[in-house]
């Protein structure tokens, strides 16, 4: 049992496939990961900076999942 499956399923039954798909990241959480990726490759990122950076690509290993799965469910 794949964990991140089990939550992307427990998300498509309380949000609808369509709110999902549409679902965007702010302009700011985009340059924010973009600052602290910066940083990481300076070598000037904090632990704590590394683990929101591993934090945000955690999410979005789960929105992708999320939203292929959404399509799926969307195309039926």
């Amino acid at each position: 049992m794949n964990p991140y499956s089990t939550l992307v399923d427990f998300i498509l039954t309380h949000i609808k496939p369509e709110d999902i798909l549409q679902f965007r990241a702010s302009e700011d959480m985009h340059d924010y990961f973009y600052l602290l990726l910066d940083k990481e490759k300076n070598g000037t990122a904090t632990q704590e900076e590394i683990d929101i950076i591993n934090d945000f690509m955690n999410v979005e290993h789960i929105m992708r999942l999320a939203k292929a799965k959404a399509k799926q469910y969307a195309h039926q």
